[in-house]
């Protein structure tokens, strides 16, 4: 019999497949979870960012750059805008491997500088990843014929990833005029890119991310109020081809129709104090080369203009400049880009005297009605000072002493005094202290005591320097700005904090926020110590021994009533005065004095507040109250004018007189060679050693 073997297999066969099995199911479970996770990231990870790679392979986006809100005056006359132009923008992508062969032809198209060239070559190598979909700015801004040359070589195939993009730029209507307030724009630097998109990300307030290729405020108000002048880009999609050109037709419905275009939003205007019917007048009546004119709302602390000069062209700035013409600005002496009102400080000289006559009535080295005798120098130890006017003043009361700007009579005031107490009183009434200007970059000026001279100087404080400090010389450094809040100050009682944006208005002129006067402080003065300080005041410019008496307002009549102005004169010597007395044409320009007049009106009752300072000009009774003056009377006229208008009287705003100023000696200016704007630098002329004594402030 033979026998059959059985179909089954052994039990050991069956224990050697289940290993197999579970082995291979492992293995398919691992295989399921990497691709589950591969497409975890592809897909939710990473999505977005594919998608959006995918998009750009047949989606260009095109920004549709916003206006930028304009700076207007008080009465909405547009100071600041923004003009139609076009840049030139390339997107790396769309160019492969020929990109940098088109920016060489580019180059030529639209002349570029080497700078230009290289800039645009760095940014084209420095685009990675998604970069590259990203266009950037080759040329700001180009000439219409450039336009020209660009569009009549757009032919197919030609100029692949190339862009002509419509963008607004900034346009200061009037040159350098108020330009230091104004501040320019110019392109965003890298670093400076990430910090401020970092900023918006963390305000998370609906403005969009800064990109390569933007323009920035730089200073002034246009850095100030960046954000709010801004504005939002809008954006542009549109279906291209593999060299970036422009599909059209059917293609776009590719696209859904509300993400066809998205428009843009126009920044935010601010709206000025300052009024440039006189803005412009005390631009064109200033014969400064160098130098600041101040005018403020004595009610209020806003300003009525800014003169500020020398002063680049912010539209220059704000365009296409060369780095030789850039290095021709800061190479000058003048230091164009220095913003004098709060940026520089200056001895006031005279100006200062009213400071003086304060501390000392307030701490009683000077009694009411006192007399101090002017022999034309004051002697202390083994060292003598000499007055303005050599044969002296005879004796003097305060009225007669700040009206004629007797150097003796503060020498010895001084003296009485001590610099500590001058400090006090010049700090109780703003000065050592930024004024509050919120623009950037604003100074305290020195306003030294004994302590300061002991840290600064060698061999520390000495007595006779409160003497110097006493007229305004020494090492007291003041700025324009701060002459203009002390003097509003001896005006009103109020000191202001200065300012000069009143309101921010959305693009239609309604209003989005207002600012009102600051009242930073009262003057901590008694009452008769204010009175006795004005009517010294007064007599400066208004009695025939005052040094500002030849530009007293004596024309000027408000409601049947003569107009007083109050002002004081200051001449700040820079270098020491000597036993000869020089004339300006007799020293180089840097060696001249700076010439002050600081000055309100009416003396009475107190509108408006002006302060002039004439760098290297001379004497402030001849070179800065002239100026004051015109302004002044200028600013009444148009008062006036208003006034009729509202009436229903028109007018038009009244001519201004002629360019010269009378009275007005102007500046001579330095002969200027190399660079544009530089004054040539003569050896300084030798001086006689002064006369046992230091810088005079008369």
């Amino acid at each position: 019999m033979v026998r059959v073997p059985t179909a089954t297999a052994p039990n050991t066969s069956q224990a050697e497949l289940r290993p197999r099995t579970a082995l291979m199911t492992v293995v398919a479970s691992l295989a399921f979870l990497v691709l589950a996770v591969r497409l975890y990231q592809l897909q939710i990870l990473r999505g977005d960012q594919y998608k959006e790679r995918a998009d750009e392979n047949f989606v260009k986006e095109l920004r549709v750059p916003a206006d930028r809100g304009f700076i207007l005056d008080r009465n909405h006359k547009v100071l600041v805008d923004s003009r139609p132009s076009y840049d030139v923008t390339l997107t790396p992508y769309f160019c492969g491997k020929q990109c940098d062969e088109l920016l060489g032809q580019l180059g030529k198209l639209l002349s570029l500088s080497d700078e230009e060239l290289e800039r645009a070559q760095q940014r084209l190598h420095a685009a990675r990843g998604l970069e590259r979909f990203r266009p950037f700015t080759v040329k700001v801004d180009i000439a219409r014929e450039e336009l020209d040359i660009v569009e009549a070589n757009r032919v197919p195939g030609a100029l692949s990833g190339v862009d002509v993009i419509p963008a607004p730029h900034r346009s200061y209507r009037y040159g350098p005029w108020a330009g230091h307030l104004f501040g320019y724009m110019n392109e965003i630097g890298a670093e400076e890119l990430k910090r401020a998109n970092a900023d918006i990300e963390k305000r998370n307030d609906g403005e969009l991310l800064y990109q390569l290729g933007d323009y920035v405020g730089r200073r002034g108000l246009e850095r100030r109020w960046e954000s709010t002048l801004r504005g939002l880009d809008g954006r542009r999609r549109v279906v291209v081809d593999a060299k970036g050109n422009a599909k059209g037709g059917d293609l776009e419905e590719l696209i859904p129709e509300d993400q066809r275009f998205e428009a843009s939003r126009p920044g935010r205007n601010l709206v000025l104090s300052i009024d440039w019917r006189l803005q412009e007048f005390a631009e064109k009546m200033f014969p400064a080369t160098a130098g600041s004119v101040l005018a403020m709302d004595a009610r209020t602390g806003f300003l009525l203009a800014l003169v500020d000069r020398p002063s680049p062209d912010p539209n220059k700035l704000s365009g296409r400049i060369s780095r030789s013409e850039l290095k021709a600005i800061r190479d000058d002496p003048l230091r164009p880009e220095l913003f004098r009102a709060i940026q520089e400080h200056y001895h006031p000289g005279s100006t200062f005297k009213v400071v003086t006559s304060i501390a000392a009535l307030e701490e009683g080295a000077l009694k009411p009605g006192g007399t101090i005798n002017c022999p034309g120098h004051y002697t202390l130890g083994g060292h003598r000072w000499r007055c303005d006017k050599e044969k002296g003043h005879g004796n003097v009361d305060l009225e007669h002493a700040l009206g004629a700007s007797c150097d003796v009579f503060y020498y010895a005031l001084g003296d009485r005094l001590g610099t500590d107490a001058i400090a006090k009183w010049a700090h109780l009434l703003g000065l050592g202290s930024p004024t509050g200007f919120d623009l950037g970059g604003e100074i305290s000026g020195v306003m030294p005591d004994e302590a300061w001279h002991d840290r600064h100087l060698a061999g520390g404080y000495q007595h006779g320097m409160s003497l110097n400090i006493a007229i305004g010389q020494g090492d007291v450094n003041v700025t324009p700005m701060q002459q203009v809040v002390l003097y509003g100050a001896l005006a009103t009682g109020k000191v202001w904090k200065p300012q000069v944006v009143q309101r921010i208005e959305d693009p239609g002129g309604e209003t989005v926020q207002e600012f009102g006067p600051v009242v930073k402080g009262q003057l901590p003065i008694k009452p008769e110590t204010r009175a006795a300080v004005l009517k010294g005041m007064e007599a400066t410019v208004n009695e025939p021994f005052g040094t500002g008496y030849g530009s007293r307002l004596k024309d000027v009549v408000v409601d049947g009533k003569p107009v007083l102005m109050a002002g004081k004169t200051g001449t700040a010597q820079v270098v020491k005065l000597g036993a000869k007395r020089l004339k300006a044409s007799q020293v180089t320009y840097f060696e001249r004095d700076h010439a002050w007049f600081a000055s309100f009106a009416p003396a009475d009752d107190p509108e408006l507040v002006v302060v002039v300072l004439n760098e290297h000009s001379g004497f402030g009774a001849s070179n800065a109250a002239p100026t004051a003056a015109a302004v002044m009377r200028y600013y009444f006229q148009l008062k006036r004018t208003d006034a009729l208008e509202r009436a229903g009287v028109q007018l038009g705003p009244p001519p201004p007189p002629g360019l010269e100023v009378p009275g007005a000696k102007p500046a001579a200016a330095p002969v200027r060679t190399g660079a544009p704007g530089a004054p040539t630098i003569e050896a300084p002329a030798t001086v006689p050693a002064a006369v046992q004594g230091e810088k005079r402030g008369a």
